[in-house]
C-alpha cells in the first residue's frame, strides 16, 4: 500500500499539490475560527446553589438551609463532591461533577431536584450562573463625576444588562457602590406613642402598593380592559399608606416613620488605587465559548455603551481583560516557534546543503500545524499556551528530512541505462517509507498515555496530545505523499548532494571509534549502565510537583483580617494596603476587594480582603527584578499593617486551587467532625506544627473566626402568658431588625427596594430595642424587652461542610521548596499529631492532581511501551532490534530528569510529558541505525562492516534528526518570557534527554545490535570512511 501510494504522488504530483493548497487553504480557515486560550479551562463541571435565608445567623443557615440542600443534591448522577459553606444570610453549595454529562443536563438534574428540596418560608434557592470558577474575562470601573448611588444605578439597569445580552457572556456581577433602595425608618417613640408595631406598617405597605386586573367590560360596541391602578410612584404616596385606626382617626405610615432614599447594607466594597470607593463590573464567560471571540464582542459593546448610551461624563473604564494574557503568552509561544523554526531550516540547510530541500522542509512544517489545527476544529477543541508551546518543528519534519535525505543521496548516483528519474525517486522513498512510517506511528503511540489522564490533567494535556497527534499525522502524510510529490516539481537533475566537509570529518571519525569500540565492545557498552546509574544519582533528589505556576502578569493576594472587624474598618487598612502596594515601581494598579457583592454569589465577610495588583510588562522592570523579588518587595511594604494574614497567589491560579479543595490556598489540612470548638483548638494545633516545616508559607486557619451577635432568647412561659406566639416575636425580629422589604417602588424600567429600618442608634444599643413594640392589646404595648432576653454573646463567621461533615481549614502555600516534598513532611507531621475521638485530618490541594496524574501513568506507560515494542517487532520481524532499543530507555529517562534537576526545575507532569515524547524522538533515531545496518548485512557483507557501514550511512539521518528535534526545542527551553514556564519542563526534558541518549544510541546501539559477530572473509575489506 506505501508503495503506491508513493508511486501515486511521483506520477501525479501536480494533483497531489492541487489537494495539498485545498487542505492547507481548509487548515487556514479551521486556524481562523478556533478558541485560542493562555490557559485551558481545567475546572471540573461544577453547579453552584446559593440559598439565601435573610437576616439569620450561619448556624441557622447551616440546620436549615444548607443541610437539606445537600440531603436533596446528594446521590445526583456524576457528583464527585458536595461542599458547601453557610454564613451570615447565605448558604453557598458546590457540586463537582465528572464529564459524563454536558453542562445543561448537569444544571436540568440540579433544578429538579431543588424543586422538591423542603425549607423554610423566607429562604430562597437558586442556581449561579453557568460560568465557570476561571471564567473572569473582564472587570472595569465606572468613572464620571456622579455619585457612587448613580453609578450603581448606571451599571445595574444601563450597562449590565447590555453586557449580559453578548452572546457567550455567562453574567455580569455588579459591586461597590451603593445600590439605592427606599428606607421606612421606624421611629420607636412614635411607634409607642401610636400602638402600632413594625409588622403593622410592614403589612400595610404591602397591602397598599398593588395593580389590579379586572378582565374587560363591553361598553357599546367597545370593549375596554379594567385596570385597578393603586402602585405607588412616589414614596410621599407610600407615607399615605393607612396602618390601622386609632379612634376614629387613621395612623398612616408617614405618622409613625419617614420614608427616604437610601442604600441596600453593604456587606463589601470596591477600591481602585487610591480612590477607596467605586463601582465594579465583572464579566464571567459561559463554560465551553471562545474567550477571544467573547472579548471582542464585549469591548465593541462598551466601546458603543462609552460612545451613545452612557451620559457624556460618564464611562467604563478597562482594569482587567483576558486577552491581554492570551496575547503575551502567544507571543512568548511565537517567539519560541519562530526561532525554532529558523534553527531547524538552518540545520536542515547546514546537513544537506540544498536550497530546494531546505524549501521543502519549510512547506512541510505549515502543512503540518495546519493538519493540527484541522483536527482540533473537528472536535471541538480550543488551541493553548501548552499545547502550541509543546510543539517542536525538529521532530515534525523528522520524516520528511528522512525522505530528502535518502533522495539527495540516491538521485546523483549513475543509473541503469533506461532507468528514468521517477523510477530512481520512487525506489528510494519506498525503502524508507516503512521505517518514516513506523517511526511516526510509534511518536504518536508514546503520546497516549497522555489521553488517559483525568479531570484536571488531563484538561491541561489532552489539547496537547491532540495537538502533537494531528500535528504527526499531517507530518506523516506529508513525509509520504507531499515530500515526493514536491520532488519531482523541484528537484530536477542535476541534483547538487555534496556532503559537507565538516560532517564528513565527523563521520569518518565516528568510524575510526566504531571500530576501536568493537574491538573492547564489552568495555565500551558498559558504559550504559554506569552512565544510566550517574545520571539516576544525580537527580535522585529532584523535587517534585504539579505543573510550575504560570505568570499571569500580575499578583492576587487574598488578606485576612480578624473576624469581628467591620467594614469600614477593613476598608481603613486596605486603602492603606493599596497605598503601599503602588510605592513598588512595577506595579500599574491596585484593584480592591472586600467582603462580597450583593448577589450572594460569593461568601466572603467583610473581614476579608482581595488585592489584584496589575504589573508593567517585563521589559519595563527595573534591571535583576523578577516575580519573587517583586512579591517580596510587596510583603515588606504590607508587613506594618498589623492583625492581617496575606495569601500570595495569582488570578486564575487562585481560583482553580479553590475549586480543587473549595478553599484558597496551594495545600489545605480540613480538619473535620461536629464540635467547632474542638475542630478549631484541632487545628490550631496542626498550624502550630506546620509552621516548623520548610517551605510552608502563607500559614493560616481559613475564615474560621468568630462574630458577636445579638441574640434574643424568647421567654416560652412569658409569651403564652401574654397569648403572643413565637412567630409574633420572630416577625417582628426580622422586619424590624433584618431589615425586610415591604414592597417596590417603580421608576420606568427600574426598580428598587422598599424596606423597614430601626435609626441606626436605637439597633445599635439593646436598651432601645428592648422597648421596641412587639404587639399591641388592649392594654399597654407589649414590648421585646418584657417577653425576651437581649444578650451578645460569640458566634460563628462561617461553618464549612464537605461530605456531610463540618471542617475548619488550615491553608498555605509552598515557597522556596517543591512541593511534592513540603506535602510528604506535612503527612508525616499530621501522622505523628493526636487526634480527639471523632476528629480526622484530610489533605487537598493542587498535588492531587499531580499524583493522580503520575499514577495513571505508571499504569499507562507501560502499556504504551508494549505497544511500541509490537510495532518495533511488526516492523524488523524478530526481538532482538526490539531489545537493544529497549536497553536504551533508562539513559534517556535518566538524563531527561537529571537536565531538569540541573536546570532548577522540579518534576512535574509537564516534564512527565516531555520524556514520554522522548521515547519517540529514541525510537525513530534507533530504527534508521538498526535498519542501515539490516541493509548492509542483507547485502552480503560481513557482520562488523555491516555494522559500520550501516552505521556510517545513518550517521547523517541520525546525527539530522537529533538535531532538529534537540534545537527546534532550544528557545523554549530557555525561554523567561510570560507563558514559558508551562512547557519549559517540557522542553528542557527532550532537549537533555537527546543530549544524553543521542552519543549513547550512536556509538553504543551499533555495538549492541550489530557488532561483536564473528569475522567473515567479507570483513577483510576495510569499509569506507567517507
Amino acid at each position: 500500500m506505501l508503495e503506491r501510494l508513493v508511486a501515486f504522488a511521483v506520477k501525479r504530483w501536480l494533483l497531489v499539490l492541487g489537494v495539498t493548497l485545498i487542505v492547507a487553504i481548509y487548515g487556514w480557515r479551521c486556524f481562523r475560527a478556533l478558541p485560542v486560550e493562555a490557559f485551558p479551562d481545567v475546572t471540573d463541571p461544577m453547579v453552584e446553589v446559593v440559598g439565601i435565608y435573610p437576616g439569620q445567623a450561619a448556624e441557622e443557615v447551616e440546620q436549615r438551609v444548607t443541610i437539606e440542600l445537600e440531603r436533596s443534591l446528594a446521590g445526583t448522577p456524576g457528583l464527585i463532591d458536595l461542599r458547601s459553606v453557610s454564613v451570615f444570610g447565605l448558604s453557598l453549595v458546590t457540586l463537582t461533577f465528572n464529564e459524563q454529562y454536558s453542562s445543561f443536563q448537569l444544571r436540568a438534574m440540579v433544578s429538579e431536584r431543588l424543586a422538591q428540596v423542603d425549607l423554610p418560608e423566607s429562604a430562597s434557592v437558586e442556581m449561579g450562573p453557568e460560568a465557570t470558577p476561571v471564567g473572569q474575562i473582564y472587570r472595569y470601573t465606572l468613572r464620571g463625576p456622579r455619585s457612587l448611588r448613580e453609578l450603581r444605578s448606571l451599571q445595574q439597569f444601563t450597562i449590565e444588562p447590555r453586557l449580559r445580552a453578548v452572546p457567550g457572556v455567562a453574567d455580569v456581577v455588579t459591586f461597590g457602590g451603593y445600590e439605592r433602595r427606599y428606607v421606612v425608618r421606624v421611629d420607636p417613640d412614635r411607634l409607642a406613642a401610636y400602638g402600632v408595631s413594625a409588622v403593622e406598617i410592614h403589612d400595610a405597605l404591602a397591602r397598599s402598593n398593588r395593580n389590579a386586573g379586572g378582565g374587560y367590560v363591553g361598553v357599546g360596541g367597545q370593549e375596554f380592559v379594567v385596570r385597578g391602578l393603586g402602585v405607588a410612584t412616589t414614596p410621599e404616596q407610600l407615607g399615605l399608606a393607612v396602618v390601622r385606626e386609632l379612634e376614629g382617626v387613621p395612623v398612616r405610615v408617614m405618622d409613625v416613620a419617614d420614608i427616604v432614599e437610601g442604600s441596600t447594607p453593604r456587606r463589601g466594597a470596591v477600591g481602585l488605587d487610591r480612590v477607596d470607593d467605586v463601582v465594579e463590573g465583572i464579566v464571567f464567560l459561559r463554560r465551553g465559548e471562545n474567550p477571544s471571540e467573547v472579548l471582542d464582542a464585549l469591548r465593541a459593546r462598551i466601546d458603543q455603551l462609552n460612545r451613545e448610551v452612557l451620559p457624556g461624563e460618564v464611562e467604563i473604564v478597562p482594569f482587567y481583560d483576558r486577552q491581554e494574557l492570551v496575547d503575551a503568552t502567544l507571543e512568548t509561544v511565537g517567539k519560541n516557534l519562530a526561532e525554532g523554526l529558523l534553527l531547524v531550516l538552518l540545520v536542515v540547510y547546514l546537513f544537506l546543503r540544498n536550497g530546494r530541500a531546505v524549501l521543502i522542509v519549510a512547506i512541510v512544517i505549515p502543512l503540518s500545524m495546519l493538519s493540527a489545527f484541522i483536527g482540533l476544529h473537528a472536535m471541538g477543541l480550543s488551541a493553548n499556551l501548552i499545547s502550541l508551546g509543546a510543539i517542536d518543528f525538529g521532530i515534525l519534519v523528522d520524516g520528511a528530512v528522512i525522505v530528502i535525505e535518502a533522495t539527495l543521496h540516491a538521485l546523483p548516483e549513475p543509473r541503469a541505462p533506461g532507468v528514468k528519474r521517477e523510477q530512481v525517486l520512487r525506489r528510494t522513498v519506498v525503502g524508507v517509507a516503512r521505517p518514516v512510517f513506523f517511526s511516526l506511528l510509534i511518536i504518536m503511540v508514546a503520546l497516549t498515555p497522555i489521553f488517559t489522564l483525568e479531570r484536571v490533567e488531563g484538561r491541561i494535556f489532552a489539547p496537547m496530545a491532540f495537538t502533537y497527534g494531528f500535528a504527526l499525522l499531517g507530518a506523516l502524510v506529508a513525509a509520504l505523499v507531499v515530500v515526493p510529490a514536491l520532488e519531482s516539481a523541484l528537484m530536477s537533475d542535476p541534483v547538487e548532494s555534496r556532503e559537507p566537509r565538516w560532517l564528513a570529518v565527523l563521520g569518518r571519525g565516528y568510524v575510526r571509534a566504531l571500530r576501536a569500540a568493537n574491538r573492547r565492545r564489552l568495555t565500551v557498552l558498559a558504559i550504559l549502565p554506569l552512565a544510566t546509574l550517574a545520571l539516576i544519582g544525580a537527580a535522585r533528589d529532584i523535587g517534585s510537583e504539579f505543573l510550575p505556576e504560570l505568570n499571569e502578569g500580575g499578583f492576587y493576594i487574598t488578606s485576612v483580617f480578624p473576624s469581628t472587624i467591620s467594614l469600614d474598618e477593613t476598608g481603613g487598612h486596605v486603602s492603606e494596603a493599596r497605598e503601599r502596594i503602588l510605592t513598588v515601581p512595577e506595579v500599574r494598579g491596585v484593584l480592591s476587594h472586600i467582603g462580597r457583592p450583593e448577589d450572594a454569589t460569593q461568601a466572603e465577610g467583610p473581614n476579608n480582603a482581595e488585592l489584584f495588583v496589575k504589573l508593567a510588562r517585563e521589559r519595563d522592570w527595573r534591571p535583576g527584578v523578577d516575580r519573587k523579588v517583586l512579591e517580596d518587595e510587596i510583603r515588606a511594604a504590607l508587613a506594618p499593617i498589623p492583625g492581617v494574614q496575606h495569601n500570595f497567589s495569582q488570578p486564575i491560579t487562585d481560583r482553580v486551587f479553590e475549586t480543587i479543595s473549595g478553599i484558597i490556598g496551594q495545600v489545605v489540612v480540613k480538619v473535620h467532625g461536629d464540635d467547632l470548638e474542638q475542630l478549631t483548638q484541632t487545628a490550631e494545633e496542626i498550624r502550630a506544627a506546620l509552621a516548623e516545616v520548610e517551605g510552608v508559607t502563607d500559614l493560616a486557619l481559613y475564615q474560621a473566626g468568630s462574630i458577636p451577635q445579638l441574640r434574643i432568647d424568647i421567654d416560652r412561659e412569658e409569651l403564652a402568658r401574654r397569648g403572643l406566639t413565637i412567630d409574633d416575636v420572630q416577625t417582628t425580629v426580622s422586619i424590624a431588625l433584618g431589615g425586610a422589604v415591604a414592597t417596590e417602588l417603580w421608576k420606568g424600567s427600574q426598580r428598587y427596594s422598599v424596606a423597614l429600618a430601626l435609626p441606626q442608634g436605637v439597633r445599635a444599643d439593646p436598651e432601645a430595642l428592648a422597648r421596641l413594640t412587639v404587639a399591641q392589646t388592649d392594654g399597654p404595648p407589649i414590648q421585646l424587652g418584657e417577653v425576651a432576653k437581649l444578650s451578645t454573646p460569640l458566634g460563628r463567621t462561617s461553618i464549612w461542610r464537605e461530605d456531610f461533615s463540618r471542617f475548619v481549614a488550615v491553608k498555605f502555600n509552598v515557597r522556596g521548596r517543591d512541593l511534592g516534598g513540603t506535602v510528604a513532611e506535612v503527612r508525616e507531621t499530621l501522622e505523628q499529631l493526636p487526634m480527639p475521638e471523632g476528629v480526622y485530618p484530610s489533605l487537598s490541594g493542587e498535588f492531587e492532581n499531580k499524583d493522580r496524574a503520575l499514577k495513571r501513568l505508571a499504569i499507562t506507560f507501560p502499556v504504551a511501551m508494549l505497544a511500541i515494542c509490537g510495532l518495533l517487532f511488526a516492523n524488523f520481524g524478530r526481538a532482538r532490534p526490539v531489545l537493544c532499543l529497549v536497553a536504551f530507555l533508562p539513559i534517556a529517562l535518566a538524563g531527561a530528569v537529571a537536565g531538569l534537576h540541573a536546570s532548577g526545575e522540579n518534576f512535574s507532569v509537564s516534564g512527565a510529558v516531555g520524556c514520554i515524547a522522548l521515547l519517540g524522538q529514541l525510537v525513530l533515531a534507533g530504527v534508521i541505525i538498526c535498519a542501515a545496518i539490516d541493509r548492509r548485512a542483507a547485502a552480503g557483507v560481513g557482520p562488523e562492516r555491516a555494522m559500520l557501514e550501516g552505521a556510517r550511512a545513518a550517521f547523517r539521518p541520525v546525527l539530522l534528526t537529533c538535531s532538529l528535534a534537540l534545537l527546534g526545542l532550544v528557545p523554549a527551553a530557555l525561554a523567561h518570557g510570560m507563558g514559558s514556564e508551562t512547557q519549559r519542563p517540557f522542553a528542557i526534558a527532550i532537549v537533555a534527554g537527546l543530549l544524553t541518549v543521542t552519543p549513547a544510541l550512536m556509538l553504543l546501539l551499533p555495538l549492541l545490535y550489530g557488532g561483536g559477530r564473528p569475522s567473515t572473509p567479507a570483513d577483510s575489506t576495510t569499509p569506507s570512511e567517507a
